[in-house]
């Protein structure tokens, strides 16, 4: 790749991005992928890359790419991080607050962010498709897409503790959740610990990162929706629940998820941040502490 690359570091509630301003270097799918997976000049891991553009019918296209090159899904907080990008450096003036519409792995998103975007809400279809489920281990889940594929399993069916979910072994536990016969494209496997209130605690083993993460925007979404919509049913213990629901990830950030029946949608809200270099790596290395 001869084109000279120009990026910046953000992140969204812990999970760490590489966001490219693709407007003027157009760079092809193919291009991000080769820098994601062995161009990116840094010895430690993002959670993906992002790419920006302009659209001639929203008011961005943002490409998004997991570590390993793969690409085609959603990512809750990458889109977050992107909406700020766009705020900060395709507007003048930038607004104190205002609507941002995109399209993201083929579909069309709203987005509201307030603060000049330090915090952004995405707004997706409530019709999102949950399927009750029995892993080959006999545990009770349930399968979700919401732009991407994700399970919701409930740990008290394995732990008894908050303690004990914190110890818990997620990558022995989810490697082969994530790479199951019934998931053909691959899947996230999400563990809930449910806390007090309308609080759930999570923790996500990323499909194209292949390792626990600081947080998972659809992850987070997902689990809001199942617990949400069928909290008591097929392992997923304690509720009622009812929007809005805190999800507490990885990084100790809170994600919000809520709904709004007027536009039949829900929605993802949380902060979004730059980053210089020096501040990613240390936020990774906080991350990879957190996750011991």
């Amino acid at each position: 790749m001869n084109k000279p690359m120009h990026y910046s570091f953000m992140h969204g509630t812990g999970n760490i991005f590489c966001v490219i301003d693709n407007r003027e270097q157009q760079l092809s799918v193919d291009e991000l992928s080769v820098f994601i997976v062995s161009g990116l000049p840094i010895d430690w891991n993002v959670d993906g890359l992002i790419a920006l553009r302009d659209s001639d019918t929203y008011d961005m296209e943002v490409d998004f790419l997991n570590p390993d090159g793969s690409h085609g899904a959603m990512c809750g907080n990458g889109a977050r991080c992107a909406v700020k990008f766009y705020v900060q450096h395709f507007l003048n003036p930038i607004p104190h607050y205002g609507d941002v519409s995109f399209s993201m792995a083929g579909t069309e998103y709203e987005a509201e962010f307030v603060d000049f975007g330090n915090h952004v809400t995405i707004y997706f279809p409530e019709t999102q498709s949950i399927t009750p489920i029995t892993l080959p281990n006999a545990l009770e889940a349930f399968y979700i897409e919401n732009g991407a594929d994700h399970v919701v399993i409930d740990a008290m069916q394995y732990v008894s503790n908050e303690r004990e979910f914190e110890e818990f072994d997620l990558h022995s536990f989810a490697k082969p959740i994530r790479h199951a016969e019934q998931f053909p494209r691959g899947a996230n496997v999400n563990l809930v610990f449910p806390k007090e209130g309308n609080r759930l605690r999570i923790r996500t083993f990323e499909r194209g990162v292949e390792r626990e993460t600081a947080a998972c925007g659809t992850g987070a979404l997902a689990v809001g929706f199942a617990y949400a919509s069928k909290s008591g049913q097929n392992g997923l213990s304690g509720g009622p629940y009812m929007y809005p629901i805190e999800i507490e990830v990885c990084s100790g950030e809170i994600l919000l998820i809520h709904s709004k029946k007027r536009i039949d949608s829900i929605s993802l809200s949380g902060p979004a941040e730059f980053l210089t270099e020096q501040e990613a790596y240390e936020l990774f290395l906080m991350n990879q502490k957190r996750m011991q």
